[in-house]
């Protein structure tokens, strides 16, 4: 139950107010935006909340045994939350505080919210974001699952490759633009196809210069190298575009050892019993590791 400032609740109390909301952001990399629906500048905690935002609140829940979880909507803009900004992933993770705030008197407050930015939904210039409450991060995993495929990422401290090496990155550029997600590419001639599918892919120059995406495919068609990301860019390529691109892991063993000559730091289990050992037909194959599934 909130507890509200007695200036607060004489107001409600007699059904006129001056109240607006105001939203606190505090992202990863410290820096803090101050928004607000309110038709001027308001102050919470030293950060100026800035009026038209276009950030929108909508309905926050809570519910017992449920983290709180709620959503806002805004406009992307090129002064406060950016495109790029969302793209570089700047806003992952964000802690956010609501506000209920006196116009009038922005001491008499009072915080309904706390939480941090979970996915962000972009559509044109506008965007979703879904705000989660701090209570969520008790349902994140906890420990590994073990499983036939490995769990690190290519290059983390448990994986241990050295992916800045030659062999596993390279420098292209867009030649031929077929898609949001997908393109001709120079520069990587000197790689086997499928080398790059399932890495990443940071861009270095163009519209989208810092975000990062992930490979989907990487094949030779007609000569020509095709990429495909796995998801759309959020500005639209052009040729001469240059990028960055990381060798691909698909977690198998097989390509751990082949591929990366790290199977010693393979964090997977890959004799591991499938379920299928249960419910396979006695001696229907000579091997009955779970291998085949």
């Amino acid at each position: 139950m909130l507890s509200l400032p007695p200036a607060m609740q004489a107001a409600l109390d007699s059904g006129v107010t001056q109240l607006a909301w105001c939203w606190l952001i505090t992202r990863r990399d410290g820096a803090q935006l101050g928004f607000t629906d309110h038709d001027g500048v308001l102050e919470i905690d030293g950060v100026a909340c800035e009026p038209g935002s276009g950030l929108i609140p909508g309905h926050i829940r809570a519910e017992t045994g449920s983290p709180a979880r709620g959503a806002a909507f805004g406009a992307v803009s090129s002064d406060r939350i950016s495109a790029t900004g969302i793209a570089k992933g700047l806003y992952d993770s964000a802690r956010v505080e609501v506000w209920r705030v006196d116009w009038a008197e922005p001491e008499t407050r009072v915080r309904v919210f706390t939480g941090e930015i979970g996915e962000i939904r972009r559509s044109g210039a506008g965007f979703e974001v879904e705000l989660a409450g701090l209570s969520a991060r008790l349902n994140r995993r906890i420990g590994r699952v073990f499983s036939k495929a490995c769990d690190a990422e290519l290059g983390d401290a448990r994986c241990g490759v050295d992916v800045s090496a030659s062999a596993y990155t390279g420098e292209g550029s867009v030649e031929d633009v077929a898609s949001t997600a997908s393109f001709t590419a120079e520069g990587l001639a000197g790689f086997t196809p499928g080398w790059f599918a399932h890495g990443r892919l940071v861009w270095l120059t163009g519209a989208n210069a810092g975000a990062v995406a992930r490979v989907e495919t990487h094949e030779l068609r007609g000569g020509a190298v095709q990429i495909a990301l796995a998801g759309a860019s959020v500005f639209p390529l052009a040729a001469g575009d240059t990028f960055q691109i990381i060798a691909g892991c698909d977690g198998r063993a097989e390509t751990c050892r082949a591929k990366f000559a790290n199977f010693a730091r393979f964090r997977g289990c890959p004799h591991i019993p499938g379920n299928d050992v249960l419910v396979r037909h006695a001696g229907s194959e000579p091997v009955r590791d779970g291998g085949r599934r």
